[in-house]
């Protein structure tokens, strides 16, 4: 995924407040804390952001590598089989793990509960038909699944030996459980938290389960909150930025003000959204 190069403007400020000495007034306290404060916000984000693209790299490689393997051992048979439970077991957020021909037909599915996959005409998934087009490693955003249920893709070319398209093989993931374990140890103990969300709006990862899934620019919870809305327009056109906004508190218990700086996360032209956010008082 490419990315920007250039230092963002947030950050400039920042030094550019340290450097003068912190001075000037401040709407929530004094000055030189709140720069402390947005210092170390922008600290746990590069962190995150550090974690979060990791974990999706070592998911990555390791469909990659169950690609090379499978050119050996074919895409159907116990050997495929075995090399799809070795990916499955790999990580927890990994739900399913296939392969498919190149005539789009399933040949290889675990774990036991979509072996009914085993047979099926997945050509006319998108991720599936880009794949096969293009012949590139494709990541989806979450999308619904034959089998039932939603999840986020990432798929593979197989090659044979003589190089030529013989079918692909694909992991099916959870990004919530993945978000959470890299996130919450940063974020346990401080005054911050983090959302995830895609860039279309719908959130893959918050500390409220129930905004889970939600897509921000139609459901109703954040119809009564227009900062909201214009807060998710100017991150999903933006790869990274900083805003002030009114929401609920994390439990939904009262409504506050709050400050977020956000960078993007991804795989292969796919972008999420990285958002940390503090309260910085009452609504």
């Amino acid at each position: 995924m490419k990315r920007k190069t250039s230092v963002p403007v947030c950050v400039l400020l920042l030094l550019t407040a340290a450097v003068c000495g912190c001075t000037g007034a401040s709407e929530t306290g004094d000055a030189c804390s709140d720069v402390a404060e947005q210092k170390e916000m922008l600290v746990r984000l590069n962190l995150l952001q550090g974690r979060i693209d990791g974990a999706l790299a070592l998911l990555d490689a390791r469909v990659e590598t169950t690609a090379q393997n499978l050119t050996a051992t074919g895409l159907a048979g116990a050997d495929a089989e075995a090399l799809l439970a070795e990916t499955l077991a790999a990580d927890r957020s990994v739900t399913t793990a296939i392969t498919i021909a190149r005539n789009g037909t399933c040949l290889a599915a675990v774990p036991g509960s979509v072996a009914s996959l085993v047979g099926e005409d997945l050509g006319e998934r998108e991720v599936v038909r880009e794949t096969f087009e293009r012949k590139v490693p494709v990541m989806t955003d979450v999308v619904p699944l034959q089998e039932g249920g939603q999840a986020a893709i990432i798929e593979y070319p197989v090659f044979s030996e003589d190089e030529r398209l013989a079918g692909a093989t694909s992991i099916t993931f959870d990004p919530c459980l993945l978000l959470r374990e890299e996130i919450e140890p940063v974020l346990s103990g401080t005054p911050y938290t983090a959302m995830v969300a895609e860039a279309g709006g719908r959130v893959l990862y918050d500390p409220d389960s129930a905004e889970v899934g939600k897509e921000t620019f139609s459901e109703s919870l954040y119809a009564e909150f227009p900062e909201v809305i214009a807060f998710a327009r100017t991150y999903a056109g933006n790869w990274s930025g900083h805003a002030t906004y009114s929401f609920y508190d994390t439990g939904f218990s009262r409504t506050v003000q709050k400050e977020a700086y956000w960078t993007t996360v991804g795989l292969h032209g796919t972008e999420w959204r990285l958002i940390v956010i503090r309260e910085i008082g009452g609504a």
